[in-house]
Protein backbone atom coordinates (compact mmCIF):
# COMPACT_ATOMS: atom_id res chain seq x y z
CA UNK A 1 0.00 0.00 0.00
CA UNK A 2 1.30 3.41 -0.90
CA UNK A 3 2.03 5.91 1.85
CA UNK A 4 -0.74 8.55 2.20
CA UNK A 5 1.75 11.28 1.38
CA UNK A 6 2.33 9.73 -2.02
CA UNK A 7 -1.26 9.55 -3.20
CA UNK A 8 -3.06 12.53 -4.72
CA UNK A 9 -6.75 13.30 -4.89
CA UNK A 10 -7.15 11.32 -8.10
CA UNK A 11 -5.62 8.20 -6.60
CA UNK A 12 -2.35 8.44 -8.52
CA UNK A 13 0.72 7.21 -6.66
CA UNK A 14 3.73 9.55 -6.64
CA UNK A 15 6.92 7.56 -6.36
CA UNK A 16 10.19 9.31 -5.59
CA UNK A 17 12.03 10.51 -8.68
CA UNK A 18 15.84 10.73 -8.74
CA UNK A 19 15.88 13.56 -11.29
CA UNK A 20 15.32 16.49 -8.90
CA UNK A 21 18.26 15.16 -6.87
CA UNK A 22 20.40 15.01 -10.02
CA UNK A 23 19.41 18.60 -10.83
CA UNK A 24 20.35 19.73 -7.32
CA UNK A 25 23.71 17.95 -7.55
CA UNK A 26 24.38 19.63 -10.90
CA UNK A 27 23.56 23.05 -9.45
CA UNK A 28 25.86 22.37 -6.50
CA UNK A 29 28.74 21.36 -8.76
CA UNK A 30 28.13 24.42 -10.92
CA UNK A 31 28.17 26.68 -7.86
CA UNK A 32 31.51 25.19 -6.79
CA UNK A 33 32.81 25.90 -10.29
CA UNK A 34 31.69 29.53 -10.09
CA UNK A 35 33.17 30.09 -6.63
CA UNK A 36 36.46 28.43 -7.53
CA UNK A 37 36.55 30.07 -10.99
CA UNK A 38 36.99 26.61 -12.53
CA UNK A 39 35.51 26.35 -16.01
CA UNK A 40 35.80 22.51 -16.17
CA UNK A 41 33.87 22.11 -12.89
CA UNK A 42 31.27 24.60 -14.09
CA UNK A 43 30.87 22.69 -17.36
CA UNK A 44 30.45 19.40 -15.47
CA UNK A 45 27.80 20.99 -13.25
CA UNK A 46 25.95 22.36 -16.25
CA UNK A 47 26.05 18.95 -17.95
CA UNK A 48 24.70 17.17 -14.85
CA UNK A 49 21.99 19.81 -14.47
CA UNK A 50 20.98 19.47 -18.14
CA UNK A 51 20.88 15.66 -17.85
CA UNK A 52 18.69 15.86 -14.76
CA UNK A 53 16.33 18.38 -16.31
CA UNK A 54 16.08 16.34 -19.50
CA UNK A 55 15.37 13.14 -17.59
CA UNK A 56 12.72 14.81 -15.47
CA UNK A 57 10.96 16.28 -18.50
CA UNK A 58 11.07 12.92 -20.30
CA UNK A 59 9.49 11.10 -17.37
CA UNK A 60 6.89 13.80 -16.74
CA UNK A 61 5.96 13.86 -20.44
CA UNK A 62 4.59 10.34 -20.07
CA UNK A 63 2.41 11.11 -17.03
CA UNK A 64 -0.90 12.96 -16.67
CA UNK A 65 -0.66 16.50 -15.33
CA UNK A 66 -2.38 15.95 -11.98
CA UNK A 67 -2.28 18.28 -9.00
CA UNK A 68 -0.22 16.92 -6.10
CA UNK A 69 -1.20 17.93 -2.56
CA UNK A 70 1.42 15.97 -0.63
CA UNK A 71 0.70 15.71 3.09
CA UNK A 72 -2.38 17.92 2.71
CA UNK A 73 -4.13 15.05 0.89
CA UNK A 74 -4.36 13.14 4.17
CA UNK A 75 -5.43 16.09 6.35
CA UNK A 76 -9.00 17.21 6.83
CA UNK A 77 -9.29 20.99 6.80
CA UNK A 78 -11.91 23.67 6.43
CA UNK A 79 -9.50 25.68 4.29
CA UNK A 80 -9.15 25.08 0.55
CA UNK A 81 -6.17 22.94 -0.31
CA UNK A 82 -3.42 24.31 -2.51
CA UNK A 83 -1.38 22.07 -4.76
CA UNK A 84 2.18 21.60 -3.53
CA UNK A 85 3.51 22.56 -6.95
CA UNK A 86 1.39 25.71 -7.11
CA UNK A 87 2.49 26.74 -3.62
CA UNK A 88 6.12 26.17 -4.61
CA UNK A 89 5.68 28.31 -7.71
CA UNK A 90 4.10 31.16 -5.74
CA UNK A 91 6.98 31.06 -3.25
CA UNK A 92 9.43 31.08 -6.16
CA UNK A 93 7.71 34.10 -7.70
CA UNK A 94 7.96 35.95 -4.39
CA UNK A 95 11.73 35.47 -4.46
CA UNK A 96 11.76 36.60 -8.09
CA UNK A 97 9.93 39.82 -7.14
CA UNK A 98 12.67 40.49 -4.59
CA UNK A 99 15.34 39.67 -7.17
CA UNK A 100 14.01 42.01 -9.85
CA UNK A 101 13.31 44.72 -7.27
CA UNK A 102 16.97 44.58 -6.24
CA UNK A 103 18.25 44.84 -9.81
CA UNK A 104 15.87 47.63 -10.83
CA UNK A 105 16.38 49.46 -7.55
CA UNK A 106 20.18 49.28 -7.78
CA UNK A 107 20.14 50.54 -11.38
CA UNK A 108 17.80 53.39 -10.49
CA UNK A 109 19.97 54.34 -7.50
CA UNK A 110 23.08 54.47 -9.70
CA UNK A 111 21.19 56.65 -12.12
CA UNK A 112 20.08 59.10 -9.44
CA UNK A 113 23.48 59.29 -7.77
CA UNK A 114 25.29 60.04 -11.02
CA UNK A 115 22.83 62.52 -12.52
CA UNK A 116 21.98 64.62 -9.46
CA UNK A 117 23.71 68.03 -9.53
CA UNK A 118 26.78 68.00 -7.32
CA UNK A 119 27.17 64.21 -7.44
CA UNK A 120 30.61 62.71 -7.98
CA UNK A 121 31.24 61.57 -11.58
CA UNK A 122 28.13 63.45 -12.67
CA UNK A 123 26.99 62.70 -16.23
CA UNK A 124 23.56 62.81 -17.90
CA UNK A 125 21.45 59.73 -18.56
CA UNK A 126 20.32 58.99 -22.11
CA UNK A 127 17.01 60.58 -23.05
CA UNK A 128 14.19 58.30 -24.30
CA UNK A 129 14.94 57.39 -27.91
CA UNK A 130 18.46 58.84 -27.86
CA UNK A 131 20.10 55.39 -27.89
CA UNK A 132 17.32 52.83 -27.63
CA UNK A 133 14.68 52.14 -30.30
CA UNK A 134 11.50 52.91 -28.38
CA UNK A 135 9.14 52.16 -31.27
CA UNK A 136 10.62 48.71 -31.96
CA UNK A 137 10.60 47.77 -28.30
CA UNK A 138 7.09 49.15 -27.91
CA UNK A 139 5.96 46.81 -30.66
CA UNK A 140 7.84 43.98 -28.96
CA UNK A 141 6.07 44.80 -25.69
CA UNK A 142 2.73 44.55 -27.49
CA UNK A 143 3.76 41.09 -28.76
CA UNK A 144 4.50 39.96 -25.21
CA UNK A 145 1.16 41.29 -23.97
CA UNK A 146 -0.59 39.39 -26.77
CA UNK A 147 1.19 36.23 -25.62
CA UNK A 148 -0.41 36.65 -22.19
CA UNK A 149 -3.81 36.82 -23.87
CA UNK A 150 -3.20 33.60 -25.80
CA UNK A 151 -1.97 31.95 -22.59
CA UNK A 152 -5.23 32.88 -20.86
CA UNK A 153 -7.16 31.44 -23.79
CA UNK A 154 -5.14 28.21 -23.64
CA UNK A 155 -5.99 27.70 -19.98
CA UNK A 156 -9.65 28.52 -20.60
CA UNK A 157 -9.70 26.02 -23.47
CA UNK A 158 -8.34 23.11 -21.44
CA UNK A 159 -10.70 23.95 -18.55
CA UNK A 160 -13.51 23.40 -21.07
CA UNK A 161 -11.84 20.22 -22.29
CA UNK A 162 -11.20 21.70 -25.76
CA UNK A 163 -8.11 19.80 -26.89
CA UNK A 164 -7.83 21.48 -30.30
CA UNK A 165 -7.87 25.05 -29.01
CA UNK A 166 -5.48 24.44 -26.13
CA UNK A 167 -2.91 23.14 -28.61
CA UNK A 168 -3.29 26.11 -30.96
CA UNK A 169 -3.26 28.74 -28.20
CA UNK A 170 -0.21 27.18 -26.52
CA UNK A 171 1.56 27.06 -29.87
CA UNK A 172 0.63 30.70 -30.50
CA UNK A 173 2.00 31.69 -27.08
CA UNK A 174 5.22 29.81 -27.78
CA UNK A 175 5.68 31.49 -31.17
CA UNK A 176 4.99 34.94 -29.72
CA UNK A 177 7.56 34.29 -26.97
CA UNK A 178 10.16 33.23 -29.54
CA UNK A 179 9.36 36.35 -31.57
CA UNK A 180 9.91 38.56 -28.51
CA UNK A 181 13.30 36.96 -27.85
CA UNK A 182 14.29 37.23 -31.52
CA UNK A 183 13.53 40.95 -31.61
CA UNK A 184 15.42 41.49 -28.37
CA UNK A 185 18.41 39.58 -29.77
CA UNK A 186 18.27 41.77 -32.89
CA UNK A 187 18.20 44.88 -30.69
CA UNK A 188 21.20 43.65 -28.69
CA UNK A 189 23.16 42.92 -31.85
CA UNK A 190 22.47 46.39 -33.25
CA UNK A 191 23.20 48.20 -30.00
CA UNK A 192 26.39 46.30 -29.17
CA UNK A 193 28.01 45.78 -32.56
CA UNK A 194 26.36 48.53 -34.58
CA UNK A 195 25.94 51.48 -32.23
CA UNK A 196 28.71 50.63 -29.77
CA UNK A 197 26.69 50.44 -26.55
CA UNK A 198 28.81 48.11 -24.42
CA UNK A 199 29.45 47.59 -20.71
CA UNK A 200 32.15 50.28 -20.78
CA UNK A 201 31.25 52.54 -23.71
CA UNK A 202 28.32 54.49 -25.12
CA UNK A 203 27.62 55.27 -28.79
CA UNK A 204 29.75 58.00 -30.35
CA UNK A 205 26.72 60.20 -31.07
CA UNK A 206 25.91 60.14 -27.34
CA UNK A 207 29.43 60.48 -25.94
CA UNK A 208 28.26 62.70 -23.08
CA UNK A 209 25.93 60.01 -21.73
CA UNK A 210 26.83 58.37 -18.41
CA UNK A 211 29.07 55.31 -18.87
CA UNK A 212 26.87 53.37 -16.43
CA UNK A 213 24.00 53.48 -18.90
CA UNK A 214 25.21 50.40 -20.82
CA UNK A 215 25.78 48.01 -17.90
CA UNK A 216 22.52 48.92 -16.17
CA UNK A 217 20.61 48.47 -19.44
CA UNK A 218 22.10 45.04 -20.16
CA UNK A 219 21.76 43.89 -16.54
CA UNK A 220 18.05 44.69 -16.33
CA UNK A 221 16.95 43.57 -19.78
CA UNK A 222 19.39 40.63 -19.89
CA UNK A 223 18.17 39.10 -16.65
CA UNK A 224 14.59 39.47 -17.84
CA UNK A 225 15.50 37.93 -21.19
CA UNK A 226 16.94 34.89 -19.41
CA UNK A 227 13.63 34.49 -17.57
CA UNK A 228 11.68 34.75 -20.81
CA UNK A 229 13.97 32.08 -22.28
CA UNK A 230 13.12 29.79 -19.36
CA UNK A 231 9.44 30.54 -19.98
CA UNK A 232 9.78 29.68 -23.67
CA UNK A 233 11.37 26.34 -22.77
CA UNK A 234 8.50 25.64 -20.36
CA UNK A 235 6.00 26.59 -23.06
CA UNK A 236 7.72 24.25 -25.50
CA UNK A 237 7.31 21.45 -22.96
CA UNK A 238 3.59 22.01 -22.27
CA UNK A 239 2.90 22.56 -25.98
CA UNK A 240 4.56 19.26 -26.84
CA UNK A 241 2.64 17.52 -24.07
CA UNK A 242 -0.63 19.09 -25.25
CA UNK A 243 -0.11 17.75 -28.77
CA UNK A 244 0.44 14.30 -27.23
CA UNK A 245 -2.88 14.57 -25.40
CA UNK A 246 -1.26 14.93 -21.98
CA UNK A 247 -3.84 17.36 -20.57
CA UNK A 248 -7.51 16.90 -19.80
CA UNK A 249 -10.30 19.00 -18.36
CA UNK A 250 -9.57 17.60 -14.90
CA UNK A 251 -5.78 17.24 -15.09
CA UNK A 252 -3.96 20.24 -16.54
CA UNK A 253 -1.99 21.76 -13.68
CA UNK A 254 1.17 22.21 -15.76
CA UNK A 255 -0.64 24.59 -18.12
CA UNK A 256 -1.81 26.69 -15.18
CA UNK A 257 1.64 26.83 -13.57
CA UNK A 258 3.43 27.78 -16.78
CA UNK A 259 0.75 30.41 -17.34
CA UNK A 260 1.39 31.94 -13.90
CA UNK A 261 5.10 32.19 -14.62
CA UNK A 262 4.51 33.61 -18.09
CA UNK A 263 2.19 36.33 -16.79
CA UNK A 264 4.82 37.22 -14.20
CA UNK A 265 7.57 37.83 -16.76
CA UNK A 266 5.11 39.85 -18.84
CA UNK A 267 4.27 42.15 -15.91
CA UNK A 268 7.96 42.58 -15.05
CA UNK A 269 8.67 43.61 -18.64
CA UNK A 270 5.99 46.30 -18.56
CA UNK A 271 7.77 47.86 -15.57
CA UNK A 272 11.18 47.49 -17.25
CA UNK A 273 9.98 48.99 -20.53
CA UNK A 274 8.60 51.99 -18.70
CA UNK A 275 11.68 52.55 -16.52
CA UNK A 276 14.43 51.74 -19.02
CA UNK A 277 12.96 52.99 -22.30
CA UNK A 278 10.45 55.73 -21.43
CA UNK A 279 11.84 57.56 -18.38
Amino acid sequence: MAHPDSVDEGGEEHHGSPWPVVIAVGMGIGYVGIVSASIPILVVGAAVFAAGAGGWVHVDMERPSRAFYGLAAAIESRFPRVSARKLALWLFLVTEIMFFSAIIGASWTLRLRTTTPGAAFQAPWARPGEILNVLLTGANTFILICSSVTMVEALAAIERGDQRKVRYFLLATLLLGITFLSIQAFEYQKLYFGDGLTFTQVPAHASEVNKLYGPTFYAQTGVHGSHVTAGVLALAYVTRKAFKGGFTKDNHEAVELVGLYWHFVDVVWIFLFTIVYLI
